[in-house]
């Protein structure tokens, strides 16, 4: 194939391809590349926030076209630590804070979207080989001896990204990494309560999201070292039916667990000269906090405002790609402050004195409703909590 592109995406999950969407959109013309074919299952907590829907509405995609997907919204998380249940928003609020889905449902709704724009051409089943770096273009040699020419390339292939490895592009804060395992559980729920419950364990935490009227998703999340624990089937069962008990659910698993990791330890550049990194190949959060698929979506979306000021309005490449840099600085700080935040709540000695007293305030409401708001733009009074969540995420 000859011809020649605007920009390649590599990578065609959630960032990936909002992006190319985006891009498409505006009739540039983009190769959407990926080394796998969907629709595919992934290891995943399975919970979009509200920012990240808001995000895709902006996209053009309707409240019908996310209700098609069959997800359950969810108003409130509940922890569960032994004998004591501590919900964080019963008697407060009932405001949407996001809705549970099937990931590989919500990835293929935004690639098929995508690949149905005529300037978008997808390469799935097509594995990076190598890059040719020319004056004018990068050229993208893919398995199956294709050669894309592309004004430019942008990399959206996950944490572990295979193609920035391959150009050398550094991890200089790479940190100590987590592992999930993912279970997806087919029965009847009890009674819909709109909540995400969080189990914390020790050493390990369980993530139990509705994400269909018959279906529950269930996520471990743990250290490296604890994985082991999870090759033993009994306690995998055990566990599972604490997390279907906790839910208010009656199923079972209908498939094989799904692992992934190491998760919430990659930083890389936004932008390494001459290419864009967005999503989880540029930074992976933490998934305690349930923000990776909004920096994703938003990192895709400040990635097209780039493009586009640089073929829309005339701005150079260095300037736009820099000002992208700076954006995402700015976004994710927002996203990483939140993060820590709860990271170091949920797993610190004094979660158990801390968080009962913590469930009878505001406080978690109002830190969570400024991350909201700062990301739709809103003037509010939680400018004080917008700034402190800016200072942890630094």
């Amino acid at each position: 194939m000859n011809h020649s592109y605007d920009v390649a995406v590599i990578g065609s999950s959630v960032s990936g391809a909002s992006l190319a969407l985006q891009l498409g959109q505006q009739g540039l013309d983009v190769a959407l590349i990926d080394r796998r074919h969907f629709p595919r299952r992934k290891a995943c907590g399975e919970g979009v926030s509200d920012m990240a829907v808001n995000a895709l509405y902006r996209m053009g995609f309707s409240p019908a076209d996310i209700d098609n997907l069959g997800g359950k919204p969810f108003y409130s998380y509940r922890l569960e630590m032994g004998n004591h249940s501590i919900n964080f928003a019963e008697g407060k609020e009932r405001t949407m804070k996001g809705i549970g889905l099937q990931r590989f449902l919500l990835d293929a709704m935004i690639a098929d979207r995508a690949a149905s724009l005529p300037s978008v051409d997808r390469f799935f089943g097509d594995a990076v080989l190598n890059f040719e770096h020319e004056a004018e273009c990068e050229t993208v040699c893919l398995s199956s001896g294709q050669k894309l020419k592309a004004k430019h390339v942008v990399l959206a292939d996950g944490a572990n990204s295979p193609c920035s490895k391959r150009l050398g592009i550094s991890e200089p804060n790479r940190a100590r990494g987590l592992w999930g395992i993912s279970y997806t559980l087919e029965g009847d729920y009890q009674s819909i309560t709109g909540e995400v419950a969080v189990l914390l364990k020790e050493g390990f935490e369980i993530y139990c999201t509705p994400v269909s009227d018959t279906k529950l998703n269930v996520a471990f999340l743990m250290p490296k070292e604890n994985v082991r624990l999870f090759q033993n089937e009994d306690l995998c069962q055990r566990l599972l039916e604490e997390a279907c008990e906790r839910s208010s659910f009656q199923g079972v698993a209908i498939e094989a667990p799904l692992q992934t990791g190491p998760l919430g330890s990659s930083k890389r550049p936004y932008f390494s000269e001459p290419y864009l990194l967005i999503g989880d190949a540029a930074e992976s959060l933490d998934p305690i906090s349930g923000m990776g698929i909004t920096h994703g979506i938003l990192s895709s979306e400040l990635a097209a405002n780039a493009f586009l000021s640089i073929h829309r309005d005339g701005v150079s490449v260095n300037k736009a790609f820099q000002n992208y840099a700076r954006e995402c600085a700015e976004m994710s700080r927002s996203l990483r402050g939140f993060t820590r935040l709860t990271s170091s709540l949920l797993r610190s000695r004094l979660r158990d004195p801390l968080l009962p007293v913590l469930s009878g305030t505001a406080l978690p409401f109002q830190i969570r409703n400024a991350l909201s708001r700062r990301f739709a733009g809103q003037a509010h009074p939680g400018f004080v909590l917008s700034t402190f969540l800016n200072l942890v995420g630094i």
